[in-house]
């Protein structure tokens, strides 16, 4: 049998839909959810096969849910109902992970084809995960970090940066196991900065990520002698096709149960391929120089990546490369144009320094303390190996201890007049965060109200019942002459039951009478 649940707040569309695969042999619909937070927990909690989903089901967009059914459950096939007929929508959700968009109204063959894309998926992906696990002796704890580097224009360093750091942790980090994936799929460079001799790359693996497996991955790495990993880049251009976005969340996937740490160079340019590693990696590092060229190729890779939904900007973390007293851009200005999070350890221009071991191809040639040093505090920072470390700072000797005093006593008495003004932003967010909450319970009790009218029960009482005990006081349901339901709530102050703003919030709802 496959699991089904359909996630769909039309009910003549589930209607539909409860006739059509009730046709297909051995669909078993498990469950019917009317909002993506409802289906959401619904695939949590079921497992199911198979998800179809109404492309006006709200409140999250199609592709949101999409994306979120994909990354929490890889082993279930997700369709889209495209009742708009939006092709841009339909683009975009099968961008985000959907096995197949059927069009409005519903014909039997459409749903058919599509339906067993998304089983045949389930079922590769549920035999692909089980056999991984059954043919591998692997610690079944491990699950290693991903860090992507990205650049934001080509030259700015983001090779030697991921390659070095790579190179570094193994040498400090006793015991680790380290990969590094050369995702530049256009101008990979890895293997020019270290001497490493390419078998097959990155492409090789991309082509059976279907029946992709933990041996496939580990024959096609490159056994560095720092005892590094290598998955590198195609030779052939024309092969970084085969490179497609789920290609590269199969083999991340895969990868984070043989190591405890992957970096993956990203390059410059936002391909789907990096586009999907950056939307799975636990931290991305976007590597710029403190040029006007750099910013704006900066800004214009942000806005590739939140327009897609993958990352947002205050998600990343900058690393500023060539810092020197003659930059138009001072470093202490680029937090300023920008929501990310600036690392603090800047890397000073080394070219001379870099050049040595870039020629001989062995990072060992650099020499320069400093230099390792500063990628060491880098990477605790941004978390590459771990939660992001604290960086210690020695404590300063001053001259005059009377200074030091006045200094320390300035310090304690800003804190303190710091902590009303903090104290008032965490009431603010906190009533922000009340409000959206009701927002969401109102609207359960809505649909409550709504379907118990549908099958004439009392619509109060169902309201009542779907919302915490709490709000029930304050739930009020009237039902319209055309035979809508309207429900109305207060919206709570500080906590439910005390207090309540001006104003209410309220969701009226058609009635769909039950046959």
């Amino acid at each position: 049998m496959t699991k089904v649940v359909v996630g769909a707040a039309d009910q003549g569309l589930v209607m539909e839909l409860r006739s059509v695969l009730a046709e297909i042999e051995g669909a078993d619909i498990l469950s019917y959810e009317e909002s993506s937070h409802e289906l959401s927990l619904a695939v949590a909690r079921l497992k199911p096969d198979v998800v179809i989903i109404h492309d006006a089901l709200g409140p999250q967009s199609a592709p949101e849910v999409v994306r979120e059914i994909v990354f929490r459950s890889p082993t279930t096939g997700v369709m889209v109902v495209n009742t708009a007929m939006d092709a841009q929508g339909a683009l975009l959700a099968m961008e985000a992970g959907a096995k197949g968009v059927v069009g409005y109204p519903l014909f039997f063959d459409d749903v058919l084809s599509r339906f067993e894309v998304a089983r045949q998926w389930s079922e590769r992906m549920t035999g692909l995960i089980s056999g991984a696990v059954a043919d591998t002796a692997r610690d079944l704890g491990r699950h290693g970090r991903v860090t992507v580097f990205a650049g934001a224009k080509g030259g700015v360093g983001t090779t030697t940066i991921a390659t070095h750091m790579a190179i570094d942790l193994q040498r400090k980090v006793k015991g680790s196991k380290v990969c590094l994936i050369d995702l530049d799929l256009l101008a990979g460079d890895v293997s020019g900065i270290i001497e490493a001799r390419q078998r097959v790359s990155i492409a090789d693996v991309a082509k059976v990520a279907e029946d992709l497996s933990p041996a496939t991955i580990l024959d096609a790495l490159v056994r560095h002698e720092s005892g590094i990993s290598l998955l590198l880049a195609p030779v052939q251009v024309q092969e970084s096709e085969y490179v497609t976005a789920s290609a590269v969340r199969a083999i991340l996937g895969l990868l984070r149960q043989e190591f405890d740490v992957i970096l993956v160079d990203g390059g410059s340019h936002a391909t789907p391929a990096q586009a999907a590693a950056v939307e799975v990696a636990d931290a991305v590092v976007v590597v710029v120089t403190p040029d006007v060229l750099a910013m704006r190729a900066f800004r214009r890779n942000v806005s590739t990546w939140e327009s897609l939904g993958v990352r947002s900007e205050q998600e990343l973390h900058v690393v500023v490369n060539r810092v020197s007293r003659d930059d138009a851009l001072h470093f202490d200005a680029l937090s300023k144009l920008t929501s990310a999070s600036v690392v603090s350890t800047r890397l000073p221009t080394a070219l001379r320094s870099l050049e040595r071991g870039v020629n001989a191809r062995n990072p060992d040639e650099v020499r320069e303390a400093t230099w390792w040093s500063a990628l060491e505090r880098i990477g605790a920072e941004v978390g590459v190996s771990g939660p992001a470390a604290v960086p210690t700072v020695a404590p300063v000797k001053r001259r005059g201890g009377r200074r030091a005093k006045v200094e320390a006593g300035q310090i304690t008495v800003e804190t303190v007049a710091l902590v009303p003004v903090v104290v008032l932003i965490c009431l603010m967010v906190w009533q922000v965060a009340l409000t959206a909450l009701a927002f969401v319970w109102n609207g359960h009790a809505a649909n409550a109200a709504t379907r118990a009218q549908s099958i004439g029960e009392d619509p109060l009482e169902a309201a009542r019942d779907a919302i915490p005990d709490s709000m029930r006081d304050s739930v009020h349901v009237t039902v319209l002459s055309d035979g809508s339901v309207r429900v109305s709530t207060d919206i709570p102050v500080m906590c439910p039951g005390c207090a309540a703003l001006p104003g209410d919030i309220s969701q009226t709802n058609d009635v769909v009478e039950e046959p």
